[in-house]
C-alpha cells in the first residue's frame, strides 16, 4: 500500500513538472498605444461588401462612413505576474502573446452631426448618432454599446489604425448633397473633430 502511494505521489508530481515545462510561459512585453488623429471616407454599401467613394452618388439608403483611428506606440510598462492567470495558463497550454499594445486612452464619447436639415426632427448642426450603427464583420452595434466594450488591444505588431464603418440605418427625409461632422471625445481630455467633404445621397 505504501509503495502504491508513493507511486501516485511521484506521478503526479511527474505530470505536474511535465504540463509545466510544456508551457513555459514567460511574462509579456507590454507597451502603451495612443490615438493621434481621425480620417473620414465616404462608404457606399449598397453591394456585398462597403466600398470607399469620394465623387460618386449614393444611395441615401446605403451611405456610411469610415472612421480611420490612427495609433502610435508611446510607452513601454513593466509586465505584470498573476499566480492565477499563469496557473490557467499552465493548464490550457496557451501563452499570451510575447508583446502587447495596451491604451493608453479610450474613446468616452461619439457624436456624428448633420451639417445640412436631415428631416423635419433634425434640422442642420443637430446629433443624428442614433441614426447610424456601427458595423464590424457581419455584426451591426449602437454608438452606446459600442462605448462599453473594452478597447483594442494589439499584438507583436506596432499598433495599427483602428477601423470604425458607422452606417446610416435612418437615411434623410430628401435626396440632395450632405456634410457630416464626427466628434470624439477621449478619457484624456483630447477631442478629435472632423468634416466629411459633401456627398450627394440620391
Amino acid at each position: 500500500m505504501k509503495i502504491k502511494k508513493v507511486l501516485t505521489l511521484f506521478l503526479v508530481v511527474f505530470l505536474c513538472d511535465m504540463l509545466v515545462a510544456c508551457c513555459d510561459c514567460g511574462d509579456p512585453q507590454l507597451f502603451k498605444y495612443t490615438h493621434t488623429g481621425l480620417v473620414l471616407m465616404h462608404l457606399d454599401n449598397h453591394g456585398r461588401l462597403p466600398v470607399i467613394t469620394e465623387d460618386d452618388p449614393v444611395l441615401k439608403e446605403a451611405y456610411g462612413i469610415r472612421m480611420l483611428l490612427k495609433a502610435e506606440a508611446v510607452a513601454f510598462q513593466k509586465p505584470s505576474f498573476s499566480f492565477f492567470i499563469s496557473r490557467s495558463y499552465a493548464f490550457s497550454c496557451r501563452c499570451e502573446a510575447s508583446i502587447q499594445y495596451l491604451p493608453k486612452d479610450s474613446i468616452i464619447g461619439f457624436r456624428i452631426i448633420t451639417m445640412n436639415d436631415f428631416d423635419p426632427q433634425h434640422p442642420a448642426e443637430t446629433d443624428i448618432s442614433d441614426y447610424f450603427r456601427l458595423l464590424s464583420g457581419h455584426d451591426y452595434s449602437t454608438i452606446t454599446d459600442f462605448l462599453h466594450r473594452k478597447a483594442e488591444i494589439f499584438t507583436y505588431d506596432n499598433p495599427r489604425q483602428i477601423e470604425l464603418d458607422a452606417m446610416l440605418v435612418h437615411p434623410p427625409a430628401q435626396k440632395g448633397g450632405y456634410r457630416f461632422r464626427v466628434q470624439i471625445y477621449l478619457s484624456d481630455g483630447r477631442k478629435f473633430i472632423k468634416e466629411t467633404s459633401i456627398i450627394e445621397l440620391i
